[in-house]
């Protein structure tokens, strides 16, 4: 035993130099790949169009939905990609009905408008505006910026209609049905329960209300869409937000995982959004790093979004995930703050965060091709909130880019 705990402490030690040893080289090994972001000027974004030659998909991602600081780099980063890089369209991780159906009404929105009808709460915050204003004043220009969704999970006004469709077909039981739909956001609670029969209970019940709702609205489409003035092609993508719901709880609770579903269903919104209703653009995509990598962090075992993106674009995507070594980022299902300080020897966020300055770049992709950049490919730990909070992974095998924050802190929402 005592054998066993002194070589398990000499290996410890020994990750530990190397991390360090690796924090040490990395200025000089790095440099060529790596680029300030300090600068606010367009000029200083210049260095996208090597990074992303060729490129008909980037990736987005971020290790926390509660941080202002990557609200407002998104929001500088993604203006650039439309305006000098030729990306046409912004799919971000919100409703696919609930984005159409706001977006139609664009003229009669302003910008703020627009972001609090179409992104959950824990987006609704000043930093990211300047984006949502930014997708306003390009709507009349020749090619503007345009913006959909790709998530399952609707919530705002996809839902509504939803709902004043079923009370003008069954006005007595319309609000009951509409209930159970609802109930799709009690699942989180019963998901760690060892009994699954009310999990599973639950499941049966959304499901039945959700394939009832769609038949009630699919069967009656002509005059549901003359009495709510709703073309048909708003109304398809209602009906696809309805599909979602029904999909995301027609699976086996005790082996299938409903945030893995949840990603293959967001992954179809994805390919039929690419293909049906923007074919040949390039495409920005927002999502969580969870959901845009290109690999998984260790000791994931199920496919995610990105998997699927990295399948069928290989090299023609660039997925990017954002970190940040310390600050504060906001718990959306707690409703409070949590700090954070990555500032171990093998955390991530240590070994790449900037001495000086607020943020950097690293062309990962690029950086792995030389023999000096091999520990690229070991694996380090970064926090990230919504994945279980620290994960461990390989960034070159991961991520084709990284942008790592020294400092971060709340958003603003006010």
């Amino acid at each position: 035993m005592q054998k066993l705990l002194f070589a398990s402490v000499l290996i410890i030690l020994s990750n530990q130099l190397m991390a360090q040893s690796t924090a040490q080289q990395l200025p000089k090994s790095m440099a060529p790949f790596s680029y300030s972001l300090d600068d606010t000027t367009d000029k200083s974004l210049s260095f996208l169009a090597t990074v992303l030659k060729n490129k008909k998909v980037v990736l987005l991602g971020e290790s926390s939905h509660g941080i202002g600081d990557y609200y407002s780099m998104k929001a500088r980063l993604i203006p650039y990609l439309h305006k000098e890089l030729g990306f046409e369209v912004l799919a971000i991780e919100s409703g696919i009905a609930d984005v159409f159906l706001e977006y139609q009404q664009l003229d009669t929105l302003s910008g703020e408008q627009l972001r609090n009808r179409t992104v959950y709460g824990n987006f609704q915050c000043r930093e990211i505006l300047p984006l949502f204003n930014y997708i306003k004043a390009s709507h009349s220009k020749k090619h503007p910026l345009l913006y959909c969704g790709f998530d399952s999970q609707n919530f705002s006004g996809s839902l509504r209609l939803t709902q004043k469709m079923l009370k003008y077909l069954i006005p007595g039981s319309a609000d009951s049905l509409f209930r159970c739909m609802n109930s799709y956001y009690r699942i989180p609670a019963l998901l760690w329960d060892d009994d699954k029969k009310p999990l599973i209970a639950l499941g049966d019940t959304i499901r039945k209300a959700t394939t009832q709702a769609y038949q009630l609205l699919e069967s009656n489409a002509p005059a549901l869409q003359e009495k709510f003035k709703t073309n048909s092609l708003a109304f398809s993508y209602l009906l696809r937000g309805l599909k979602n719901l029904e999909a995301s709880v027609a699976l086996d609770w005790t082996r299938e995982d409903p945030v893995s579903k949840r990603d293959s269903i967001m992954a179809a919104n994805l390919f039929w959004l690419m293909d049906s209703m923007y074919p040949g653009k390039k495409f920005i995509i927002w999502g969580h790093n969870g959901h845009i990598d290109k690999s998984g962090v260790e000791g994931s075992v199920f496919k995610w979004m990105g998997h699927f993106v990295k399948e069928r674009y290989g090299d023609k995507a660039y997925h990017i995930g954002l970190f940040a070594k310390e600050g504060s980022t906001y718990e959306w299902w707690t409703k409070s703050n949590k700090t954070f300080n990555n500032n171990q020897s093998d955390d991530l966020e240590q070994i790449l965060s900037p001495a000086t300055g607020r943020a950097r770049f690293f062309d990962i992709s690029r950086a792995r091709k030389l023999k000096e950049n091999a520990w690229l490919l070991q694996k380090y730990y970064a926090f990230e909130l919504e994945n279980s909070g620290r994960v461990r992974f390989s960034p070159a095998e991961r991520f084709d880019g990284l942008i790592v924050f020294r400092t971060v802190s709340l958003p603003d929402y006010k």
